[in-house]
Order: structure tokens, then sequence, then C-alpha cells
């Protein structure tokens, strides 16, 4: 009876994992391609950034232009921090792949 109770004990536990699991490799394959969707956009953000408008918008807001228009990425670090996260994110996935392929 021992052994049976444990063999259940067992098998629930990884049920649990195995549903856990399942659930975050569709959380993260739903995650990848709003990803690969959004990088277009985040191209025309990056090219914005590097831009002599970027510059130029930054003065007008500095200017008090702006005055009621959300501005975020018109902060001094805001666009550069999303980079360095980005590029970050980018070195663990790279670490991560190989845990997902075993």
């Amino acid at each position: 009876m021992d052994g049976k109770w444990q063999s259940r004990q067992r098998v629930e536990q990884m049920e649990s994992i195995f549903h856990s699991q399942l659930q975050l490799v569709s959380a993260l394959q739903s995650l990848l391609e709003q990803v690969e969707t959004s990088q277009p956009a985040y191209l025309e953000l990056l090219d914005y950034y590097q831009s002599p408008t970027f510059l130029e918008d930054m003065d007008l807001a500095d200017r008090g232009e702006f005055k009621h228009l959300t501005c975020g990425v018109l902060s001094e670090d805001g666009v550069y921090n999303l980079l360095i996260d980005r590029k970050e994110l980018a070195a663990k996935l790279r670490e991560c792949a190989d845990l997902l392929d075993v």
C-alpha cells in the first residue's frame, strides 16, 4: 500500500510539473512571436532615436512644446536603456536556448 501511495504522489507531482512546463512553453512561444512581430516597430524606434529628428523633438520638448504629451521616448536615457535591456535579454536567451534543448 505504501508503494502505491508514493507512486500516486510522484505521478501527481510530475503531472504538476508537466502542466507548469506546458504553460511556460506556451507563454514563451507567445512572447517570442510578439517580439518577432514588433521588431519592425522597434527598428523604427531605433532609426528615430539615431536621427536628427529625435534631437529636434528633444529640443521642442525642452522648450515646453509638448506640455500635455507623454514624452518618455525623449527622456535622456529611455531608449538607450531599452536598447541595453534588449541586448542583455538576447544574451540571456542564448544561454536559455541550451537549457530548452535538453
